[in-house]
């Protein structure tokens, strides 16, 4: 008769030897399959609890969940795409092993610079004001007409523009209408990084659900997806069929989806 204890320690050696067999089971679908986002998914919901323990173990208290779930996604798929099997590891083993870089982002996080306060509770005003008169005049409108527009000072306007550019996490650059969307343009976090747009590509249905011209926006803005990198908007609207204003908006809701989704959009108000 097989004593209660060595039974219960032989299921639990089975189910996870199961567990393990399931993981390098999705994980070779994934990567035999041209690592597609469809596949992925499995992955990361098999991952979830251990992403969950993580973010509570590690995350700094001024960092957002968000933002620190976004980052430790990131270095989850950069484990699945740099493991081999062949080396003897297991992949969770090689993915905990992965994690801890994530780390570094509380660190990065909390020596970024912030827009003063006063001016943080202007910049949807200023943003949605300059899509409008983008629209209405059909080119990028003058720091003039921004501030007759918003009943404020030019000087004012022009205050509040340079912090944008200097402080937001994703900022405009280049024109008044065009995001600075450049991966990894700004090493000290406040740019969209490469591991940020390697996490969003892979989950653009999550983000934006039901919304395949935003996947597309997204593909060819930050160059992903076997997607020519095209940041002017004027030849990206001849791309995508639409008119520059059309194009600036599409920008200007995938900025601020990205931003909430990535939790950095402390800016809004």
């Amino acid at each position: 008769m097989t004593n209660p204890l060595t039974s219960y320690f032989m299921e639990k050696d089975a189910a996870k030897e199961q567990r393990k067999k399931n993981e390098i089971d999705l994980w070779q679908k994934w990567k035999d399959n041209g690592q597609q986002p469809k596949h992925l998914q499995p992955l990361l919901k098999l991952y979830e609890p251990v992403i969950a323990q993580k973010v509570r173990a590690w995350k700094a208290p001024t960092v957002p969940e968000s933002a620190f779930k976004a980052e430790l996604q990131t270095h989850l798929i950069k484990a699945f795409q740099s493991y081999d099997p062949n080396r003897g590891a297991a992949l969770n083993t090689h993915v905990e092993a992965r994690l801890p870089k994530a780390k570094r982002y509380n660190n990065r996080y909390q020596n970024l610079a912030y827009i003063p306060e006063g001016q943080s509770g202007m910049i949807g005003k200023l943003n949605k004001a300059r899509d409008e008169l983008t629209d209405e005049l059909g080119r990028a409108p003058t720091s003039s007409e921004l501030a007759d527009h918003l009943g404020m000072t030019p000087k004012r306007v022009d205050v509040i523009t340079k912090s944008i550019k200097k402080d937001v996490p994703m900022g405009r650059s280049g024109g008044p209408d065009s995001f600075d969307y450049s991966a990894g343009a700004d090493r000290a976090g406040r740019g969209f990084e490469d591991q940020q747009i390697a996490v969003a590509q892979h989950i653009l249905p999550e983000i934006f659900p039901n919304k395949p011209e935003m996947h597309l926006l997204f593909h060819y803005t930050f160059g992903t997806g076997g997607h020519p990198q095209i940041s002017a908007t004027g030849e990206l609207a001849k791309k995508m069929g639409k008119t520059s204003p059309q194009i600036s908006r599409m920008k200007t809701q995938m900025g601020t989806t990205l931003r909430k989704h990535m939790g950095l959009d402390e800016e809004e108000d």
